[in-house]
C-alpha cells in the first residue's frame, strides 16, 4: 500500500521575488493600485517608525506633502500620501 507516495495538495505560501529597495525618486505602486514617486523616506513627527512620502500620479492622496504643519516633501494638493514602506512596491519607471 503506497502510503508515502500519496500526493496531497498543500497550500504553501508563494515565494516572493526579492523586492527592489525603495528609494527617493523611485517609482512605486501604493497599496497595489496607486502609482507614484517616492519623495520622502524616514521618520515623521506624528507617528513611530519609518514612513514613505509618495507623490501619486492621480489626485487620490490626502495632502501636498505637508502633514500637521510639517513639510516632508512638496507636490500638488491631494497628490501626496504618507504610508508605511510595506504598502509600497517598487516598480520600473
Amino acid at each position: 500500500e503506497g502510503g508515502a507516495s500519496e500526493s496531497k495538495s498543500t497550500s504553501v505560501p508563494k515565494a516572493k521575488r526579492p523586492q527592489p529597495p525603495l528609494e527617493t525618486g523611485g517609482r512605486v505602486l501604493v497599496r497595489e493600485t496607486m502609482p507614484g514617486r517616492v519623495h520622502f523616506i524616514g521618520e515623521v513627527h506624528y507617528a513611530k517608525g519609518e514612513w514613505c512620502g509618495v507623490e501619486l500620479d492621480e489626485p487620490l492622496g490626502k495632502n501636498n506633502g505637508t502633514i500637521k504643519g510639517v513639510s516632508y516633501f512638496s507636490c500638488e494638493h491631494q497628490h501626496g500620501i504618507m504610508v508605511r514602506p510595506a504598502e509600497c512596491t517598487a516598480v520600473d519607471a
